[in-house]
């Protein structure tokens, strides 16, 4: 069995200023043929994955396409977005016949106007459609998805089968990887004839709250593995969508695959909507003001806490760039225990470069990529660190990944430890802050700009984790950002629509 491996992921955010552009996947992943196939041994991704199965089979042959994943941001320039999915069906029209496609996937990837067009905001759906015209409707696809995609009826309707993380903080990306590749092998051996029910709901959900461990979406969760232990049953998926696509098809939704029986995947499908519905009040989050979570975290005698900061969420598409923490923490200086704050700003790290370890500096730091949210804060210090800010991932999600800060300085001012990188990572591992000889469980602060995926890997060390009220593209008061384009009405916007 010839089976064809492409990767194109991107999380859209249509409130990031930062329009995601091709030096964003050649800064994050852009893999091309044997490329693709290198690199994921021992990884907790959907290509290792993936992988770990597939070269496990006998009589398998793996044909590397294409792989492109870039850190959420706004929407992929259409240019780039036109160039890569090209590319991925000029390899794949190279290495046809095929047996079978697998494509790792988000499900929240947009793309801009570009020239004369309207935007696409469906842009898996696109990738999906193409392939499929591409290949013909005999030969299946399987695609992974994130738990945070916004499914629609044309992404279903293209492929065979959509197979999504079951996790919040997200944890099972190999396992994921793996169950579609079994799906796709079970198809192709005649074992299964996947069939699919998707219910789309009229609301968008904060994520800080969607954890697959406790609470509303656990609960969830729940029954649809009860579900999924159902003979008939292949897989289901619930997704709480990406909540800040400004888009007019946007919903969370429900997703069931069945063995051969349309009628029994629907009566399920619409079965756990419902459950998934009454449960949307409980998603809203606590939230501090910045100086109410510094004030709360120095009167502890002790302990570690981490200050979420989801609204600067870089791997939920905003810039990483916000100083609502750092300016209370400098408004409290000198501070008695250590706080770690991150911030993107490619100036100061050359100001510090500049500078040279050991030296001080006054500089401007952050609100240079998102000034409708941000502004900068002056900031004196001392240049403790450079380095070129290379990590891997050691925690439960992405485990062994490779992540890239570009140059990176970290700047101390009356105990205030201020990382300050080039580009914007993922903040899901404390790797971040001890890849730079920084120790969060020294610190009685921690900075985090993840709603939930960090606490997999925080959650051990941490003794308290407090939820920032702060500006930005990815706020989870969902009802105060800017929308223009959201298909109405919807919920929580319209907290009095009913359904169905």
């Amino acid at each position: 069995m010839r089976i064809a491996l492409g990767m194109f992921a991107h999380e859209a955010n249509s409130f990031s200023p930062h329009p995601t552009d091709l030096d964003d996947f050649e800064g994050r992943q852009l893999l091309r043929g044997a490329e693709l196939l290198a690199g994921w041994e021992g990884t907790n991704t959907e290509p290792g994955g993936a992988l770990a199965l597939l070269t496990a089979e006998p009589d398998c042959e793996i044909v590397p396409l294409l792989g492109a994943r870039a850190l959420s941001g706004a929407p992929i320039r259409r240019k780039v977005f036109e160039s890569l999915l090209g590319e991925l069906l000029d390899r794949l029209r190279a290495s046809l016949p095929v047996d079978g496609v697998l494509l790792v996937l988000h499900g929240a990837m947009m793309a801009d106007a570009g020239e004369g067009k309207e935007p696409l905001d469906d842009a898996t759906g696109e990738v999906l459609a193409r392939v499929r015209e591409l290949i013909g409707p005999q030969v299946p696809i399987v695609g992974t998805l994130d738990l945070h995609a916004n499914v629609t009826q044309r992404m279903v309707a293209a492929a065979t089968a959509l197979v999504g993380y079951q996790t919040a903080p997200h944890v099972d990306m190999g396992a994921t990887g793996e169950a579609a590749a079994r799906l796709l092998l079970a198809t192709l051996r005649g074992e299964v004839s996947p069939v699919s029910a998707l219910v789309r709901l009229p609301m968008i959900l904060p994520p800080e709250n969607a954890d697959h461990r406790v609470g509303p979406l656990a609960e969830v969760l729940d029954r649809a593995r009860e579900i999924e232990a159902r003979p008939e049953i292949l897989r289901v998926g619930v997704y709480p969508v990406q909540p800040w696509l400004d888009a007019p098809d946007v919903a969370s939704s429900v997703l069931v695959i069945g063995n051969d029986n349309v009628r029994l995947v629907n009566e399920l499908a619409h079965e756990l909507a419902r459950a998934f519905w009454e449960r949307r009040d409980r998603f809203a989050p606590d939230l501090l003001s910045p100086d109410e979570a510094i004030a709360r975290a120095l009167a502890r005698e002790q302990g570690t806490v981490v200050l979420c900061d989801s609204a600067d969420s870089t791997t939920s598409g905003s810039t990483g760039d916000s100083t609502a923490i750092l300016r209370a923490a400098l408004a409290r200086a000198p501070l008695a225990w250590p706080a770690l704050l991150n911030i993107v700003d490619p100036a100061a790290v050359a100001a510090a470069i500049a500078a040279g370890v050991g030296n001080s500096l006054s500089v401007p730091v952050g609100g240079s990529l998102a000034s409708d949210f941000f502004a900068p804060v002056p900031f004196s210090g001392r240049v403790k660190l450079l380095s070129d800010g290379e990590f891997r991932f050691k925690g439960p999600g992405m485990r062994g990944v490779l992540h890239y800060m570009g140059r990176t300085a970290v700047l101390v001012n009356d105990n205030i430890y201020l990382v300050v990188m080039e580009r914007a990572v993922s903040q899901w591992d404390p790797q971040l802050y001890r890849s730079l000889g920084l120790e969060p469980t020294d610190a009685r602060i921690v900075q985090v700009k993840s709603p939930r995926a960090f606490r997999a890997a925080y959650e051990e060390i941490a003794d308290e984790v407090l939820v920032v009220r702060a500006p930005g593209a990815a706020s989870p008061e969902l009802a105060a950002l800017p929308w223009r384009r959201l298909g109405r009405p919807i919920y929580p916007l319209d907290p009095q629509i009913s359904w169905p």
